[in-house]
């Protein structure tokens, strides 16, 4: 045994929060976790700060055991691939450390096998990601690429051992199904998601201004209960994953897709929605407008996605909130600010934070 800090969280909700510490790179797994009474404490690296942590829990130094030693994926693609002839020292080195899995596909980082002597080494080994996919327990290899410039902003994979590029990948509960060749799913969002679950919005309408494959949508159906979400997506092979999903998670008759641009579905939805979520990256501001007119003319909530350096968050708040009430007035809404929370959902590049402005307005006059 041996003294290490630890999170303690209840033990019910131990796996999700496990999770949510692997994703932020947080769990430190050089120690096994413990369970304390209906506790469970996850050792964590030194120096952590769960700020972005909004759940029950608490930090202690707690005595824990060293784990046993891990199969470690990246040994075995390693050893794999040093038995065959021709790979050099300097190849070997090359080799991807970290990875995607969604379902049975693994996918490498865009320079995964570029460098110099991979091409001879593929030829001569036509069969080398069957060798990959058998070291990684995979049943398809593939290698991101450049998020397409586009409108849509469509995911390019090139597939490199397998059929197709479905997966079906489980979350909360939930299942989503996607082309990883066509359309993208991003992993580190899922405290994001999660959050979504746990809104206090039965019954409420929402409209998903950029619902993709239906990261958010989803939860909220599911875990939240609403009573309806309208999710506007510009994307056929997201559309088609999407309705997929909401049938394969029984929710289909509360969803009404509306393929196109946003910039139309929203104004045809003008004065419909208790919330409106607006996840899209780089910057969702080009549809603040029509998204506030979309709210109902009691108010409601924006759920604002954007990339912010990390010095100019508190100032990017308060210009967010003064924009959005001169967009409001400006559609004849009286409206006030009546609360708003800031969710810090991941660091997207240095110094860059992606980050969520939850914003609620009120009628003046309903409110005083």
């Amino acid at each position: 045994m041996v003294t290490k800090l630890c999170l303690l969280v209840p033990l019910a909700s131990g796996e999700e929060i496990r999770q949510v510490l692997v994703e932020q790179e947080c769990l430190d797994r050089a120690f096994t976790p413990r369970r304390i009474g209906n506790e469970l404490a996850l050792p964590v690296h030194e120096g952590f700060l769960p700020d972005a942590i909004d759940f029950e829990h608490r930090l202690e130094q707690v005595e824990v055991e060293p784990a046993p030693p891990a199969i470690d994926p990246h040994s075995r693609l390693y050893n794999s691939i040093a038995s065959l002839s021709g790979v050099s020292d300097a190849m070997l080195q090359s080799i991807p450390k970290k990875w995607e899995r969604l379902d049975d596909l693994i996918l490498f980082p865009k320079d995964a096998f570029q460098q110099q002597g991979w091409v001879s080494i593929i030829q001569q080994y036509p069969d080398f990601f069957s060798i990959v996919a058998q070291a990684l327990s995979a049943e398809r290899i593939g290698r991101q690429q450049p998020i397409a410039n586009d409108q849509m902003r469509s995911a390019q994979v090139e597939l490199l051992h397998g059929e197709n590029g479905w997966v079906e990948v489980k979350d909360n509960g939930l299942v989503y199904g996607f082309d990883a060749t066509k359309v993208m799913y991003s992993s580190g969002n899922v405290t994001e998601r999660h959050r979504m679950a746990t809104l206090q919005a039965e019954g409420d309408i929402v409209i998903d201004a950029y619902a993709g494959i239906g990261y958010y949508t989803m939860q909220l159906l599911v875990h939240a209960n609403v009573e309806h979400v309208h999710a506007c997506e510009i994307n056929p092979n997201s559309i088609h994953a999407l309705e997929w999903s909401a049938n394969e998670n029984n929710v289909q008759s509360r969803l009404t897709v509306h393929p196109g641009d946003n910039q139309v579905t929203l104004r045809e939805l003008k004065g419909t929605a208790d919330r409106v979520l607006l996840g899209y990256l780089p910057s969702s501001e080009p549809t603040w407008e029509p998204a506030i007119q979309s709210l109902k003319e009691t108010g409601g909530t924006l759920h604002i996605h954007m990339n912010v350096e990390e010095e100019g968050i508190d100032a990017w708040c308060e210009a967010t909130l003064d924009k959005c009430l001169q967009f409001a007035s400006k559609a004849g809404r009286h409206w006030e600010v009546v609360s708003h929370h800031l969710e810090k959902v991941k660091w997207y590049a240095p110094r860059i934070r992606h980050v969520v402005l939850d914003v609620s307005f009120s009628s003046i006059n309903s409110a005083s």
